[in-house]
């Protein structure tokens, strides 16, 4: 099949348009960083984070202390302390050693609550709102 000239520039045009709007809704995702503090108190900073479906949070362990990024309320000492919304299966880091980092995308809105499962009973718990 032969494009004549105009519907070819239409053809082209049209690809263009797809590419700018994936490379659009791409960029406009991002990368939230919590750091797994150490002293003076366990905590994640910053322990209320809020953002978008589709954005990725990252957590880094800066210290020599192990942590875990727990979304399993099976895993929490305290069950409550874990919500997921609905639908959304729960999971966990595992452990997160020193410089060690974890990284989860959110692609459903709601809130979420989760705890480092070594600390929790220290207050280590923090919170990811989805919009």
């Amino acid at each position: 099949m032969m494009l004549h000239r105009r519907e070819f520039t239409r053809l082209l045009a049209g690809v263009g348009l797809a590419a700018t709007t994936a490379t659009t809704a791409s960029a406009q995702a991002k990368t939230v960083e919590v750091s797994m503090k150490q002293a003076p108190k366990m905590v994640f900073a910053p322990d209320v984070v809020n953002i978008k479906v589709g954005d990725t949070v990252k957590w880094t362990n800066p210290g020599f202390v192990t942590h875990s990024v727990t979304f399993d309320p099976s895993m929490a000492a305290t069950p409550g302390n874990v919500v997921l919304p609905a639908g959304v299966a729960p999971f966990d880091s595992g452990n997160i050693e020193e410089d060690g980092t974890f990284s989860h995308t959110f692609t459903v809105k709601g809130s979420y609550k989760y705890v480092c499962k070594y600390h929790e009973a220290m207050g280590m718990i923090g919170s990811v709102v989805v919009s």
